[in-house]
């Protein structure tokens, strides 16, 4: 029997092409996309969850004296958190900086990033898959280093890396004592080396290293080094967050007490639900994951509108079948049975082509969202009992209805082939309705998306952007706030400097801590009117002479710093606007001359700048001061003429080279490193514009069968219409009609819809675009377009018919 049921399914596709192709593509889409975000879900739900103590495994998070939230803390913390909480069974810190790497005796080095000094602890709290080396030696004797496979590959080639020495800096030498695994993609924590925490101190010259050991042993203000925290088991971790101002008390100093708090972070948590700032990697969000959910589901469930719609239009071809069946015997379950294997048997072959198109799609989702799932590792043994379930669902939501529809046809009824259903035309149209407000939500998301980020890459920043190179002085490395610059490593940037200016197409060059728009460090600050009681941490950047006019900034009030003053370097500070509003100055010539304590150095207001972006768009602008310390100087900037781009890159490197060979070159450009902040809200509207698509695609196909439906009903119709005088655009206009009402419908459900998601997820951005109703018109004029144009030909072919084919058959 189910042999017959599959033969007549088989033959009922092939009698039936057009409605059979247009439910394969619509299913298949559905299906495919269906896969790929189940996929992406997967891979960001499992987060750390890698190892083996996970659900033990915590980071502690630390709200700033000024508010802001971080994800590194102060490093006293961990090596006595054990001794204090009884809850705490490891804890250890994590530092992250870039180094200069190279072989032994090799002239070669690369500037490497994820670079990771951590306390011996933190072996026996993640879990490390050992190539080489042995475990218990790892992270605890002075100049060694652990590393992944893909530097053992780079570095090593396919000897064996064990006891071999990697050069740091230039002239210190570490011994490889272990070979691990690479983390795998969903880790928040992605290394390329281990070192031992002490280690840290030993790249940098004794007296800053003396400083450092000084200082972050009993600093429990700064934002230094992850620290991450190990549980007992059973422990709960809201006791050692209830117990941690009592921790403070007990170990820092009252003038490190400024009322900061810290708190534990799951660390399966931190991928989905970290707002911190400061995370070693991007993060993302459950907004993204409902967002993904809710779009695939949705166009499946358009996909499947579209089998239903089709398939009990397709149903009144059928009911001299249904009715000769019924007189012969088959019993109303036989027929129900008939169709959902028809249905099976639908779904399975869009089954397995979604199988086929989720392979072939799979490296362009790794292209936008920068994961790198592999086909043969997600497609296991979860996924195929997933999408088995989802077989078996769109099997019984696709093909119940219509099973149970058209067996509700009477015999007799069905042999005189009288085509009934108002109510079953009513929920086609009301199906079409819902599938059509899917599509123009999506389309109106898809649209504001776009609109937003072009928002972002075109408001005003405050400096110039454009043609500006960044050259990195030093190793990143938040450490450098204690060095000093000596007199050596002075003249030779101040010789670098110079040749740069000189070259042609140097406009200028500007020396300073960071770039605009790539964040600052904040420090303790009293402005006049305020006392050390009132903790202000303010962001501070360190700039030179030139830097002010290097970035094209306005000045408000005052003046720049200027070389010849002389007094600019010890006394002199320039701040922004909303430094005046916060610090109650009320005007920027008010400003002027006010005092000002920056950790120690007390000096006075002699500039106030317009608002500049400092740090990413995705934090409101904050109060900022500028002060010249070249102790501070990490980054060199070159506005550069945009015809001479590579001979001034090659003339850099070749200056660069002679005058620091411990420090491989390297240099960004200033308008990509600030695009790359917002990379992933790029990736993010690229996949929903490649999601909406589809949806619309699939839409689409549903009213083309619609409508073909329609034609082939009104076939008679057409033709005395025609006789009796109706013009071609009269016929258009009213098979027209119809679906522009059921689009109108459908357009108006998704404006309150679309409006209340938009505004929920224009919050993610501190700047943002409005909701204007220009993007509703364009939206729904495209989807008009699209509608119109899809059912243009049958409506077209229809009404030029000759009317003696149609009126032959009566």
């Amino acid at each position: 029997m189910l042999r017959n049921f599959f033969t007549t399914a088989l033959r009922n596709i092939r009698k039936h092409k057009t409605y059979s192709i247009i439910n394969f593509i619509g299913l298949t889409c559905g299906m495919a996309l269906s896969l790929l975000i189940i996929s992406y879900i997967r891979s960001e739900l499992s987060f750390d969850s890698f190892h083996a103590k996970a659900d033990r495994l915590y980071r502690l998070s630390y709200t700033a004296p000024n508010g802001l939230k971080l994800a590194s803390s102060p490093p006293p913390i961990a090596p006595v958190m054990k001794d204090f909480f009884p809850e705490v069974e490891e804890a250890a810190r994590v530092y992250g900086r870039n180094v200069s790497i190279s072989r032994e005796n090799s002239k070669e080095s690369f500037e490497e990033s994820n670079i990771y000094f951590a306390d011996s602890a933190l072996m026996k709290m993640f879990t490390f898959d050992f190539v080489k080396g042995n475990p218990a030696k790892a992270l605890t004797e002075p100049y060694t280093v652990l590393i992944n496979e893909a530097m053992a590959t780079k570095y090593f080639g396919d000897t064996d890396p064990i006891g071999e020495s990697l050069i740091f800096g230039g002239k210190h030498p570490f011994k490889v004592i272990g070979v691990v695994k690479d983390f795998p993609e969903n880790s928040h924590l992605r290394f390329n080396m281990l070192v031992p925490y002490e280690s840290m101190f030993h790249l940098e010259s004794d007296a800053v290293a003396q400083a450092m050991r000084d200082n972050l042993s009993i600093n429990f203000i700064i934002s230094h080094s992850y620290t991450y925290v190990l549980l007992k088991p059973g422990a709960d971790p809201l006791n050692v967050n209830r117990n941690m101002e009592a921790f403070l008390k007990k170990y820092a100093k009252p003038n490190f007490l400024v009322g900061q708090i810290f708190e534990l972070m799951p660390i399966t948590d931190i991928h989905l639900r970290s707002t911190l700032l400061a995370e070693p990697s991007s993060t993302s969000s459950m907004t993204t994951i409902y967002i993904f959910s809710g779009v695939g589901i949705l166009t499946l469930i358009i996909a499947c509108i579209n089998y239903i719609n089709l398939s009990t239009a397709q149903s009144f071809t059928r009911i001299k079948e249904i009715g000769i069946r019924k007189v012969l015997g088959s019993m109303k379950h036989q027929l129900i049975i008939q169709f959902l294997a028809e249905s099976f048997l639908f779904c399975f072959i869009a089954f397995a082509l979604s199988f086929a198109a989720f392979y072939l799609a799979l490296p362009l989702l790794n292209q936008f969202t920068g994961k790198q799932l592999v086909f043969n590792q997600v497609a296991d043994r979860p996924l195929l009992l997933i999408s088995l379930g989802l077989l078996m669902m769109i099997t019984l939501l696709a093909g119940g209805y219509p099973a149970y529809f058209i067996t509700q046809f009477e015999s007799i009824n069905a042999l005189k082939g009288e085509k009934t259903g108002y109510g079953n035309q009513l929920l086609r149209r009301t199906l079409v309705v819902f599938q059509l407000a899917i599509a123009c939500t999506l389309l109106i998301g898809s649209i504001m998306i776009v609109k937003q980020l072009r928002y972002l890459s075109s408001l005003p920043l405050g400096f110039q952007r454009e043609h500006i190179i960044t050259v990195p002085l030093f190793s990143q490395n938040l450490n450098g706030i204690f060095a000093d610059t000596d007199s050596t490593l002075a003249g030779k940037l101040q010789t670098f400097c110079d040749a740069v200016e000189a070259q042609t197409g140097v406009k200028g060059t500007s020396l300073s801590s960071n770039a605009p728009g790539l964040g600052a460090i904040y420090r303790g600050t009293i402005p006049e009117g305020f006392t050390q009681q009132d903790n202000l941490f303010i962001a501070n950047m360190a700039i030179d002479y030139t830097f002010i006019d290097t970035y094209g900034m306005k000045v408000l009030a005052g003046r720049p710093f200027k070389r010849e003053q002389g007094t600019d370097e010890e006394t002199g500070f320039i701040i922004n606007e909303t430094a005046v509003k916060e610090f109650r100055w009320n005007t920027p010539e008010n400003a002027l001359g006010k005092t000002l304590i920056r950790e120690g150095k007390k000096g006075k207001i002699v500039g106030v700048i317009e608002d500049f972006y400092f740090s990413s768009l995705t934090t409101p602008i904050a109060a900022m001061v500028m002060e010249v310390n070249p102790d501070q100087f990490n980054t060199l900037s070159i506005k550069f003429e945009n015809g001479h781009v590579q001979s001034t890159i090659d003339n850099l490197r070749t200056q660069w080279n002679a005058l620091f060979p411990e420090k491989t070159f390297e240099f960004n450009f200033l308008d990509q490193q600030l695009d790359q902040q917002y990379q992933d809200f790029q990736n993010f509207g690229k996949i929903i514009q490649s999601f909406t698509l589809i949806a619309v695609l699939i839409s689409c196909l549903g009213v083309y069968g619609l409508v073909l439906f329609v034609v082939q009903r009104k076939f008679k119709e057409i033709g005395v219409r025609k006789v009796l005088g109706a013009s071609v655009l009269g016929i258009l206009k009213l098979i027209y009609a119809d679906f522009t009402w059921l689009l109108l419908l459908g357009f108006a459900i998704s404006v309150p819809i679309s409006y209340y998601l938009l505004n929920q997820w224009l919050t993610n951005f501190t700047y943002h675009t409005g909701i204007d109703v220009i993007t509703y018109i364009i939206s729904f004029i495209l989807v008009l377009i699209i509608v119109m144009t899809t059912i243009s030909y049958q409506a077209l072919k229809a009404s030029l018919a000759n009317p003696v084919h149609s009126l032959r058959m009566e």
